[in-house]
């Protein structure tokens, strides 16, 4: 298992993406390729990547050959935003300071081992918070396994457990 691993980590390299041109026509392109995004409006998406590729709250698998894999992109929000927003219960809150928490808002993946390591990257770039997400397979949105995460850069956390 961890030579698998260690065999599809040699295939991607895990990456934050500047806040330019390139990056955004490749995140744009590669959300038009998965649903749900494939089915959502451009003015809906484009201002949430935008933001998340200028404050670089964003983290990328790249091939060899440079080619955009995978984006995971999230924003600061409050635990009490977030809570109602995993429940279907409100909209998600962005602050941009005095956050307590980071909802993960954009994932495209095609591999487990590929967005675990995006979840990974995202944790480590912001430390100390709860990280709340909503899983969608196929643009079937489903209950988390896990709501919440909270997670410290020093901590023995299983990071796999996503």
């Amino acid at each position: 298992m961890a030579d698998e691993q260690n065999a599809d980590r040699s295939q991607y390299r895990i990456v934050q993406l500047e806040g330019s041109y390139s990056a955004y026509g490749m995140v744009l392109d590669l959300l038009s390729r998965h649903p749900p995004f494939a089915d959502s409006a451009l003015s809906q998406l484009s201002p949430t990547i935008r933001r998340q590729l200028r404050l670089g709250r964003n983290a990328a698998a790249l091939s060899p050959r440079e080619e955009l894999l995978a984006y995971a992109g999230w924003v600061p929000t409050l635990r009490a935003s977030a809570e109602l927003w995993i429940e279907n219960r409100g909209p998600l809150q962005i602050v941009d300071a005095e956050s307590d928490a980071m909802a993960m808002t954009i994932v495209v993946s095609e591999s487990p081992s590929v967005t675990k390591a995006l979840m990974r990257r995202a944790r480590e770039m912001n430390p100390n918070m709860s990280w709340y997400f909503k899983r969608s397979y196929s643009g079937q949105f489903r209950a988390p396994r896990k709501q919440t995460v909270i997670d410290r850069a020093d901590s023995e956390t299983d990071r796999d457990d996503l």
